[in-house]
């Protein structure tokens, strides 16, 4: 790409970047001018009378005035200044030459992809939220289905569904995600941010519910590791305890996080971290989950494996019950999440390269949205078990209503004293229908047909 079209590019991705921003200042009934693209820069709306400045660097153009300000002027009937051209005019006397990054390229990349990861991540959550809602029906509704094993898949599912939403309100409620929509205010063309404790708030529950779902992917393994090797806590002893500390851990955790913040950190809503040894509050155990579940999904793989060498004698048996370790442990990859661990090794090397650091929020993102809809599949929706229970509902509910039917039949032929020939095979149709014959029934009305 030639340094043409690198300039048409990236006026390209400002001019569009300018009419998707959702912050404005909001008119009072006064004149204003409107917001536009000047070929270079973005201006907000701006009030008539007043002089919007801006820096002459940005993200993506730099000017050779490190310091220089760009200027335009909103006239008093709510128009941008006009010079000699006709044409509004936006002072640049300050910036001097204007160019584009060195590494434009790769700036390219980052914003031409950002807005693709946001997409499939909040595609994601939604598909993850109403699949795990449906799924979450299913296991209160059926009775037959109420077992321990399944009451941790319960709160399990509403993590997901917690951090799922948390997303979709973050991504809907703050604007560039720093800040919420009530929190900004454009005066004069600058932007004027209060951050409240409400920001402040949600942005702590956020990270509660995100810290909640890592823990009870780690309750899920425990439990499993425990029936397996240990009998610790297993089944016929409930799985209350794993359910408590799912939700009890995070709280002491983000408690101290969020207390850190407010003595030594109180800056922006929280969304950003100057200081790194308050973030590891967050990140410690996140990282701790992630690693011990990759270890007891090794373990666990081993015992199967070693379940199918020493139980397998004939070639065809080890084929069938290679298939179901490998069935198994695709079952227990959403479980554990093991591709966690990929994206923990990718963190570490994210700085080095735009592009190493586009692939890891992608693979992030990814998975981590569509991560509560592959539970649902796996554990509920696609489950054997689930589908024996949910015939037996239907086969219930229907036999159910053929009763009702046919109980009904019955009480208007007993409150019926004539009928025609016509209604009697009506009658016996329908009782026919439901796959119900009474000989007695059946006799009496032929009798009553012939005489």
């Amino acid at each position: 790409m030639n340094q043409n079209e690198k300039l048409k590019k990236v006026v390209s991705l400002i001019k569009e970047n300018c009419f998707s921003k959702l912050g404005e200042v909001q008119s009072d009934g006064g004149s204003t001018c409107e917001r536009i693209f000047d070929g270079l820069y973005c201006w907000p709306r701006t009030k008539a009378g007043l002089l919007a400045v801006q820096s002459c660097n940005n993200d993506l153009l730099k000017s050779v005035n490190k310091t220089g300000l760009a200027t335009r002027q909103c006239t008093e009937n709510g128009t941008w200044f006009n010079e000699y051209t006709g044409r509004p005019w936006t002072n640049l006397s300050e910036c001097g030459v204007i160019y584009i990054m060195d590494d434009i390229d790769e700036e390219l990349i980052y914003e031409t992809w950002l807005p693709v990861i946001k997409k499939t991540a909040r595609f994601g959550y939604t598909v993850s939220i109403l699949s795990l809602i449906l799924a979450l029906l299913i296991f209160i509704t059926i009775k037959r289905l109420h077992c321990e094993r399944n009451k941790l898949h319960m709160h399990l599912f509403i993590s997901y569904i917690l951090r799922g939403a948390s997303f979709i309100l973050k991504d809907v409620l703050f604007i560039e995600g720093t800040a919420l929509s009530n929190d900004v205010e454009y005066v004069n063309g600058h932007t004027n941010v209060n951050y409240t404790w409400l920001c402040k708030l949600f942005i702590s529950i956020r990270y509660y519910f995100v810290i909640c779902n890592f823990a009870f992917m780690l309750m899920e393994g425990v439990y499993l590791h425990n029936l397996i090797f240990l009998n610790l806590f297993s089944e016929s002893h409930g799985t209350a305890i794993y359910c408590f500390l799912g939700w009890a851990i995070p709280l002491v955790f983000v408690f101290i996080w969020a207390l850190m913040r407010m003595l030594f950190e109180d800056t922006t809503c929280w969304t950003l971290n100057d200081q790194n040894y308050i973030g590891l509050l967050l990140e410690i155990p996140i990282g701790i989950t992630v690693v011990v579940n990759f270890l007891l999904f090794l373990l666990i793989v081993k015992v199967l494996v070693l379940k199918i060498h020493f139980t397998s004698t004939f070639i065809q048996q080890k084929k069938v019950k290679f298939r179901k370790l490998l069935k198994s442990t695709l079952i227990l990859i959403p479980l554990y999440g093991i591709p966690y661990t990929m994206t923990l090794i990718l963190s570490f090397y994210v700085e080095s390269s735009k592009i190493l650091e586009i692939i890891w929020l992608f693979l992030d993102q990814s998975f981590t949205s569509f991560q509560g809809f592959f539970a649902a599949l796996v554990y509920c929706l696609l489950n054997s078990e689930v589908h024996v229970e949910i015939k037996r509902k239907y086969s219930l509910f229907y036999s159910r209503q053929v009763n009702k039917e046919c109980c009904r039949s019955r009480t208007i032929s007993s409150n019926t004293q004539q009928f025609s020939l016509q209604n009697n095979d009506d009658a016996l149709e329908n009782l026919n229908l439901f796959g119900i014959t009474d000989d007695d029934l059946i006799k009496k009305r032929r009798k009553s047909i012939e005489i």
